[in-house]
C-alpha cells in the first residue's frame, strides 16, 4: 500500500474511533474511558504518546499545554492543521481536558545515550 493511503487509513480509522467514542460518551450515562479517547492518539503521535517520527510526543508534556493546544483545535484551528481540528470537533472540553490530563502523566522515556 503506498505511504499517503496508509496514512489516510489510519486518519479515517482514528477519525472513525474518536466519532464512535464521542457518541458513546454522550450516551446517558454521560461517561468516557479517556484511555479510548487517547488511543485514537496513537496512530500518529506513537503509542502511549511517544513519537518516533517529526509529530510532537504528547507523553509527559504539561497538561494545561496540551489542554491549551485541543481546545485551539477545536476552536481557533491553526492554517496548517492536518486532521486535528476534525478529530476534535465533536469532544467536549472535559474530554480535552481528560485527554490532557492522561498525556501528561505518562512518564518521558529517555531516548537511548541520552543523558536527561
Amino acid at each position: 500500500m503506498k505511504p499517503f493511503t496508509t496514512f489516510l487509513c489510519k486518519v479515517a480509522g482514528s477519525l472513525l474511533l474518536v466519532l464512535s467514542t464521542t457518541a458513546l460518551a454522550q450516551s446517558t450515562t454521560r461517561t468516557f474511558d479517556v484511555s479510548v479517547l487517547a488511543a485514537a492518539c496513537a496512530n500518529c503521535h506513537g503509542p502511549a504518546g511517544r513519537s518516533t517520527t517529526a509529530i510532537p510526543s504528547l507523553a509527559g508534556q504539561p497538561e494545561a499545554l496540551l489542554r491549551q493546544q485541543l481546545l485551539a483545535f477545536k476552536t481557533d484551528p491553526p492554517a496548517h492543521t492536518t486532521v486535528m481540528d476534525r478529530l476534535v470537533a465533536d469532544l467536549s472540553e472535559a474530554q480535552l481536558a481528560a485527554v490532557a490530563r492522561y498525556f501528561s502523566q505518562i512518564e518521558i522515556t529517555p531516548k537511548a545515550g541520552v543523558t536527561p
